[in-house]
């Protein structure tokens, strides 16, 4: 994808969002619309917008943080925006009743569930990864708990093989944190029952990366976990990383260096997706919702920190 085009649509969002809107919503909105190879229609996405707004509260996550995000999310599903939205605060509420607090990322979550019958599950999945990682498992783990719990394979497995491939990896140099264990989450997508080669795959394409100069920080590692259950071949790695010289080259770009590799990997994935077998483009949609969950996750961290900056009593 041409870089231009990139700048294009978000200048197209940018303006459409408005300037009290963080330039890293645009960017993120940017993304999701174009990773699913749509065209960024604003009388559409205005659209829904009025709708989230008349029919939440004022202190609904809907309106604040995640707005644009679930904006963008409902104009392109397969269902009315009306009927989306329903859908979503059903599955929301639904992670309340198994007592995960109300919050951004139990609507995000919720973005991410079928029906509201997949919050038993997710709740025990969360319960067993709290068992190994009682201080780091938080809400912002709730979007990957509930993408994964509906995997198939038992719960309790899923979560000691996400212990083992995180201690896996901080013997070959990956920093202890929220970002290793959601990387650590990621790489049981395709299976439960732990597997030395998708961690030796994580190292493999780090380093690859690293080698090509291309900057991994620690908010990258879930993005590597998505290239190595994509098994993404070297000719893929060296697509992202001329995606990435391009996008680092891009005047847009310059201010949000954070947003390279996560972006070059989801417009090149977005690229290939009409060249995979029709079972294996279900897999990929997969991968790129958890990719789009991790952006909004990152987006979600920097409001807070811009909400909190902004407060005289901080």
């Amino acid at each position: 994808m041409e870089t231009t085009k990139i700048e294009e649509t978000y200048g197209q969002v940018s303006k459409a969002l408005g300037w009290a809107v963080d330039k890293q919503v645009s960017l993120a909105v940017t993304m999701i619309y174009l990773s699913r190879g749509r065209e960024f229609d604003v009388d559409a996405h205005n659209e829904v917008s009025r709708l989230i707004k008349k029919k939440e509260g004022f202190t609904s996550p809907l309106r604040a943080h995640l707005h644009h995000i679930v904006t963008a999310y409902l104009v392109l599903g397969d269902e009315t925006a009306e009927e989306g939205l329903a859908k979503l605060n059903a599955n929301q509420q639904a992670l309340n009743d198994v007592k995960f607090w109300k919050s951004s990322y139990t609507y995000l979550a919720a973005l991410m569930m079928k029906s509201p019958g997949e919050a038993e599950r997710a709740r025990g999945l969360y319960d067993a990864m709290k068992a190994h990682h009682p201080f780091l498992t938080s809400s912002e783990d709730i979007p990957y708990v509930v993408l994964l719990s509906n995997r198939e394979g038992d719960i309790r497995e899923r979560a000691e093989t996400m212990n083992r491939y995180y201690k896996e990896l901080r013997t070959q140099g990956f920093s202890a944190g929220n970002h290793l264990q959601w990387l650590s989450q990621a790489m049981t997508f395709d299976t439960p029952v732990f597997q030395p080669e998708v961690a030796g795959r994580i190292v493999a394409i780090r380093d690859f990366l690293k080698a090509e100069k291309i900057k991994v920080r620690g908010e990258h590692y879930p993005v590597l976990g998505f290239l190595a259950i994509a098994e993404a071949d070297g000719e893929a790695l060296r697509a992202i990383v001329e995606m990435a010289r391009e996008l680092e080259a891009s005047k847009l770009f310059r201010w949000y260096g954070t947003w390279i590799l996560p972006s070059a990997v989801q417009l090149t994935m977005a690229e290939s997706v009409e060249l995979r077998e029709s079972e294996a483009a279900v897999f990929a949609a997969s991968v790129e919702m958890l990719m789009q969950a991790q952006q909004a996750a990152m987006m979600l961290s920097v409001s807070a920190v811009i909400a909190s900056s902004n407060n005289p009593g901080s």
